[in-house]
């Protein structure tokens, strides 16, 4: 597995949310924070289920722009 970081943000403290791409697979891997608030989660479960094993996470707004670009986008101007 070959991780490429494209982005954090959302904290003012070193550890903080951020957007990987897997260049193995393509696909993202996001951290951010777990989504614990069981109204959100019921939101969720009305259009998506989701299995035991996974998890939602809720990833800040400064981090549309590495997101977008870690899908394939290019230089987005995201407020």
């Amino acid at each position: 597995m070959a991780l490429r970081f494209y982005g954090k943000g959302g904290s003012e403290q070193e550890s903080c949310p951020s957007v990987h791409a897997d260049d193995t697979d393509g696909s993202l891997v996001i951290v951010g924070w777990p989504v614990e608030d069981p109204e959100v989660l019921a939101q969720i479960q009305a259009v998506s289920h989701i299995e035991p094993h996974e998890r939602a996470f809720r990833v800040p707004k400064e981090l549309k722009k590495a997101l977008w670009e870690a899908c394939g986008g290019n230089d987005p101007h995201f407020d």
